[in-house]
């Protein structure tokens, strides 16, 4: 066995110091390698989450903003005002309900009780009771009644009910004292003559009454 003090001894030595060393800085280096290994997860754990929150956030805002809109499209379409023609007259709500022998102080009335039953649309070619009438128009249906010594209306009153499949009458009137004059529940216009708005008041106010009920055609 060598002397410890020998030469041999003190090279041993010195290569197991050495030795020692290069362990402890591989271990540093390693223990450094995973310290950085993890930080670098750390950093793109959190770069990842980042990411992921605002893509969340904005996918959220976006959400948000088309339930508000649609939210909103849907309350406008039930609280906007129905259109109106100009110079349409709206007179007075007498009511509705059903009455036999019900007179009314125009010729062309608008609402009040009214027969029980209802009538079919089309073109009539003698003039339609009132009571039935005004309950067609409580059925959203659209009254289109002309002067009955003015027959050269007739054809194009027929034309304008031939363009819908239901909910408009066309029938003569004795004394009217207009050549047209179109009705809808509470609504009413007098015309000259067989001019476009008379289609115009059809499509603006047909099935606008209390109540949506088919209308066969007769």
């Amino acid at each position: 066995m060598s002397h410890p003090q020998s030469r041999r001894a003190r090279e041993a030595k010195r290569k197991r110091a050495v030795e020692r060393g290069r362990r402890t800085a591989d271990e540093h280096h390693e223990r450094a390698e995973r310290h950085t290994s993890t930080a670098e997860r750390r950093l793109l754990a959190k770069s990842h989450k980042r990411k992921r929150d605002r893509a969340w956030n904005v996918a959220t805002v976006a959400l948000g903003v088309l339930v508000v809109s649609a939210l909103g499209f849907v309350v406008w379409n039930e609280v906007r005002p129905d259109p109106e023609l100009a110079g349409v007259e709206r007179p007075a709500d007498n009511g509705r309900g059903h009455r036999s022998g019900m007179t009314y102080a125009s010729l062309t009335p608008t609402s009040g009780a009214h027969d029980s039953r209802s009538p079919l649309c089309g073109v009539y070619p003698t003039p339609l009771d009132p009571t039935l009438a005004v309950h067609a128009l409580e059925h959203g249906v659209v009254v289109l009644w002309f002067d009955a010594a003015r027959s050269d209306l007739l054809e194009g009153l027929t034309e304008v009910a031939d363009g819908w499949d239901s909910h408009v009458i066309v029938s003569p009137n004795v004394g009217l004292g207009e050549p047209i004059i179109a009705t809808a529940w509470n609504r009413l216009k007098a015309y000259p003559g067989m001019v476009p708005e008379v289609e115009e008041f059809v499509d603006t106010y047909r099935l606008r009454g209390p109540e949506t009920v088919d209308c066969d055609m007769g």
